[in-house]
């Protein structure tokens, strides 16, 4: 059986021979199929498990998982590819396992977003929120760019002498950095922090952080309470303008079977659960009690905690995310 490593994130061209492998070692539970392409015209994979002996995936009761909408969250992918792999191995061995894929299928695509990953994982990685596509301008913007500028295949962040920075050296190990107190007029040196990257037109005194070039956020594109930039920054000129989202909603909308659905993110370690726009009151009551039950054993399994986005997740209490 292939192995998915878990030491490292894959390429786009490893990760469809990683997918063709998992399909091979067990076609009766694995079938791939291209939903879609993306902006540069890469291939948006769907791998549908389930046992196909005992019925049709149609006919089951249905799960959708996508993971790497955002570029650079690449551990969902990871996780995705580990779930294909565990359903697969543990089938026939594992009582649950065997009797979730006999009697319910899973919709797992690993990489809806394969252009940005792409960009994060080059040998000079380029940051983007999501898609690779520019908009909502085609020119650069003057300032500081994120960029690998010593090839390490990383980007980091630069300290800069400042008598007015916010930062100071740690006293027991100069190498961190931890936030100046407010009143604090010591001897320093004290520190501002800028991302790794060059400055287009520096003007000798101010630095500001340049509009990115690839500005669209693909999770705000979806059509539900779509809302324009000017309201919601990256959401694209119209819902579903996208293809990699254009091709996840018809992919969904074939698949009536689908019961659930869950996007794999990375960085806030928390199960995030309905509304994002309106507070519990706005949900069925009978549909509040299976999320929260669901929520208490994803804590329980991984220590995570599930929390609405409404009430405990939202940037700005004054603002709704979608």
């Amino acid at each position: 059986m292939v192995d998915v490593p878990r030491d490292r994130f894959v390429r786009y061209r490893e990760l469809t021979e990683l997918l063709d492998a998992l399909a091979g070692a067990r076609p009766d539970l694995v079938e791939l199929s291209e939903i879609g392409r993306s902006h540069q015209d890469r291939a948006i994979t769907l791998a549908t498990v389930t046992n196909s002996t005992t019925g049709p995936h149609h006919e089951k009761p249905a799960m959708w998982i996508d993971a790497n909408i955002h570029a650079s969250e690449h551990t969902g992918g990871t996780a995705a590819l580990n779930l294909i792999h565990k359903l697969i191995t543990e089938h026939g061995t594992d009582d649950a396992v065997t009797r979730v894929l006999d009697t319910r299928c899973f919709y797992i695509v690993p990489r809806m977003n394969p252009d940005g990953v792409e960009l994060g994982l080059g040998e000079r990685p380029r940051y983007v929120r999501s898609s690779a596509r520019e908009w909502p301008r085609t020119d650069q913007q003057d300032g500081l760019i994120p960029e690998d500028m010593d090839g390490d295949g990383r980007i980091l962040t630069m300290r800069v002498p400042d008598a007015n920075g916010t930062w100071k050296a740690y006293f027991d190990d100069p190498r961190l950095l931890v936030p100046r107190d407010a009143d604090e007029d010591g001897p320093g040196p004290y520190f501002r922090l800028l991302t790794e990257g060059s400055i287009q037109n520096f003007d000798g005194v101010t630095i500001k952080h340049a509009p990115p070039l690839a500005g669209l956020d693909m999770n705000r594109n979806y059509p539900v309470e779509w809302r324009p930039e000017g309201e919601q920054a990256g959401a694209g000129p119209y819902p579903t303008s996208e293809p990699e989202i254009r091709a996840v909603v018809q992919a969904i909308v074939d698949r009536p079977n689908i019961c659930a659905f869950i996007q794999y993110h990375t960085m806030s370690g928390v199960h995030l659960r309905p509304y994002g726009t309106k507070n519990d009151e706005g949900l069925p009551t009978f549909d509040l009690r299976v999320f929260k039950e669901i929520g208490k054993k994803a804590t329980e399994l991984t220590g995570y905690p599930a929390v609405s986005v409404y009430h405990d997740f939202r940037y700005d209490p004054k603002d709704n995310i979608t």
